[in-house]
């Protein structure tokens, strides 16, 4: 018998996002897992960035070069979702550095950034 998945910090696991209000971003897509596994575990919900294929250039997005189609991690969105309710699948490990460069843009917005100077 195989151990139920659990994500972990830095995984890229499928999520999905609907149902949706507003301009919230939707489908069933990629996110990038910011929250560790004990969290995760303990809580039932994750913490995680939506990775999109829409590139915008926007100095939010950091590029992500190991999926099948170019996409980038929306790091100034940020949600908290239950992720046994919206099906979470792994789908790969993030490449080395690519959790930093998310936090380098997300900790500035959130005016953390301060706090590791």
């Amino acid at each position: 018998m195989t151990k139920p998945y659990i994500p972990a910090r830095n995984h890229i696991i499928w999520l999905d996002y609907e149902p949706t209000k507003g301009r919230e971003i939707g489908k069933y897509r990629p996110t990038l897992v910011l929250s560790s596994r004990q969290y995760n575990r303990q809580t039932g919900l994750l913490i995680g960035c939506p990775i999109s294929t829409s590139i915008r250039g926007a100095i939010t997005e950091v590029p992500v070069t190991n999926l099948s189609k170019p996409s980038v991690v929306a790091a100034s969105i940020v949600q908290t979702l239950a992720w046994r309710d919206r099906k979470a699948k792994f789908i790969a490990t993030a490449n080395e550095g690519i959790l930093e460069q998310v936090l380098q843009r997300l900790l500035p917005l959130l005016g953390a950034e301060i706090l590791y100077d």
